[in-house]
């Protein structure tokens, strides 16, 4: 046990090196020639021009070639390759202390050669049985709408593949048989799939030992052992993975287990003896098999685990987490594949993972650390007219303009408001319920794990019909309502009718189902057909604003975010409209 524990802390780790351009720096001074990039004035023999004196340190390599027409041979960089990494995005620094790890442009444009050359499921190395089972699972849970006109169910061609699943499905799949240890981090944008990017190589390792490995299945299949495991850190996550999972039983044969709160150990044991192949639970709960008397050899029961992933990793691995989840994996000493997979790749979790685990291949997309493409990011400015300083009015009246704006006629419509801190989420039900005549929820983690999954049920499953409507059928998810603003506001949104809010609207807004919570349901969560997100309070670091808009636009789903701000509020939150249209990366 302790070698396996060494071997461990000794060949697992992470680390994402940043390459970052030049960055262009002050204009130089009378520049009045048409733009070029610097290889064009190095080749064309333009005269020297003069430049401003002070010019950034990052601009000194495009100061010698507009100058000189040369490039300064000590630096080996081409001018071709300095002009291109000049006009490509820059990441932008949200908060006063950042907090994202930056990506290297370098990988990223490998991995979009490769996304761009699949884009079907049958040109990854899957088993035929575990392809149609996911296709099914993918069907039965995306608010995807068929491509072609006319057609409201998927078909097979309508079920591609998203980046983050090619590129781990592919990764994996390299060695997916070799019997030794192979860790992974898979880091996606939010909403992009990637339950799906480590479920599908676990369900193909499993069925591929039972039907490439016979005669290891026939003394395995009648065993009380788990043959892998799924760590998530709350029990909403536990829920919703294995709901996920579940929908494989039948046509995989496979046997899952969900363990979390209020299962007792007297049900572990009784479906332990049918052998579990997917066991769902948190590090805890895990470790508390050791400590239960009735169990004599608990890592005899942890001895057959080959696969192990850690959802939400950056979470698994932050301070309050990292003791035992770090501890749990060390019980299961015979894994051959160890997978972290998160939204985002915090400073300090590339630290831990870097140190605890220094051997790990990350696996990152394209998009990691960006809002998602198809996201509406409104900004609602509360110390102007009429709102004078009011938050609550703001959110009073955005709320109003969403009940009202057109979208998804004769359904039930949810809304989601983050707050900063808990003790603020029950006052915010209060004024909504009570003074504006809202449905508001409030969530925090005061609440037992059953009931903030009770509470969670009507956001987390598809849009309910409201009684005695006939929905009226959109042109599809692109349809934009009618842009206008709203009277005596500073709010742009789709065409509503020219009302104030008061008492007579208070019907309306029944119509408009709230939850109001903080960052604790802005992890992993997938809340189905969200489309809107309302940040009461602006999010302190990068971290918390990527989690939070991304409870809405996901996999390419239209989504919109109303965050309010005041006159407090930071360059670098009002900033965040023009970052995503510019498409930077938060860090």
């Amino acid at each position: 046990m302790m070698l396996i524990g060494r071997s461990i802390r000794s060949s697992m780790g992470f680390c994402l090196c940043a390459t970052r351009g030049y960055s262009s720096g002050p204009r130089p001074k009378k520049l009045r020639y048409p733009k070029k990039n610097a290889s064009s004035y190095a080749s064309s023999g333009k005269k020297s021009m003069k430049l401003a004196r002070t010019v950034a340190p990052s601009t000194a390599l495009k100061t010698r070639v507009l100058r000189t027409g040369k490039i300064n041979h000590k630096n080996k960089r081409t001018n071709s390759a300095s002009s291109k990494n000049s006009d490509e995005p820059k990441s932008f620094k949200y908060g006063e202390f950042g907090g994202l790890k930056e990506v290297s442009e370098t990988d990223i444009q490998k991995d979009i050669s490769i996304i761009e050359k699949i884009d079907n499921f049958d040109a990854l190395k899957i088993l035929p049985i575990v392809r149609d089972s996911i296709r099914s699972i993918i069907a039965n849970e995306s608010s995807f709408k068929s491509s072609e006109p006319g057609k409201t169910a998927m078909t097979k061609d309508d079920i591609k593949p998203s980046p983050v699943q090619i590129l781990a499905i592919r990764k994996l799949a390299k060695k997916l048989m070799e019997p030794k240890l192979q860790l992974h981090a898979i880091a996606a944008e939010t909403g992009s799939g990637k339950t799906m990017a480590y479920l599908i190589p676990l369900l193909d390792y499993l069925k591929r030992v039972e039907i490439e490995t016979p005669d290891v299945w026939e003394k395995l299949k009648d065993r009380s052992i788990i043959r892998s495991v799924i760590l998530v850190p709350t029990h909403e996550l536990v829920q919703q993975v294995y709901d996920t999972i579940l929908q494989t039983e039948q046509s995989l044969n496979l046997h899952t287990y969900k363990w979390s709160s209020g299962t007792s150990h007297e049900e572990f044991l009784a479906k332990l003896k049918d052998r579990i192949d997917i066991l769902v639970t948190t590090p805890a709960k895990l470790l508390s098999l050791f400590k239960i008397r009735m169990i004599s050899r608990p890592d005899k029961i942890l001895s057959q685990v080959k696969f192990v992933v850690l959802d939400e990793a950056d979470t698994l691995l932050d301070r309050s987490w990292v003791e035992d989840t770090h501890e749990i994996i060390k019980r299961m000493p015979n894994t051959n594949h160890l997978l972290f997979c998160s939204a985002t790749i915090p400073n300090e979790f590339n630290k831990t993972i870097t140190r605890l685990f220094p051997s790990v291949t990350p696996i990152v997309t394209p998009r990691l650390h960006k809002l998602p493409q198809a996201l509406n990011f409104k900004i609602i400015n509360a110390s102007l007219n009429p709102f004078k300083g009011s938050k609550m009015k703001a959110l009073a009246q955005i709320l109003y303009a969403i009940a009202n704006d057109g979208t998804e006629p004769g359904y039930e419509k949810r809304s989601i408001i983050f707050v900063n801190e808990k003790k603020h989420v029950s006052k915010v039900v209060e004024l909504l319920n009570e003074q504006y005549g809202h449905n508001a929820i409030a969530l925090t983690g005061d609440d037992k794990p059953d009931e903030r999954i009770k509470k969670l049920e009507s956001f987390m499953s598809a849009p309910k019909l409201l009684k005695g409507v006939t929905p009226i059928a959109e042109e599809g998810d692109d349809t934009k309502p009618t842009e206008m603003k709203i009277p005596n506001s500073n709010i742009t949104i789709g065409s509503i009718e020219n009302e104030h809010i008061s008492g007579n609207n208070k019907s309306v807004n029944k119509i408009l189902k709230l939850l109001v919570t903080t960052d604790l349901m802005a992890r992993g969560l997938n809340f189905q057909g969200i489309k809107n997100v309302i940040l009461y309070d602006v999010p302190k670091t990068s971290i918390d604003l990527v989690h939070r808009a991304g409870r809405t636009g996901r996999m390419k789903q239209r989504g919109r975010v109303f965050m309010i701000i005041d006159k407090k509020t930071k360059s670098w939150a009002k900033a965040i409209p023009l970052i995503l249209r510019k498409n930077k990366s938060l860090t």
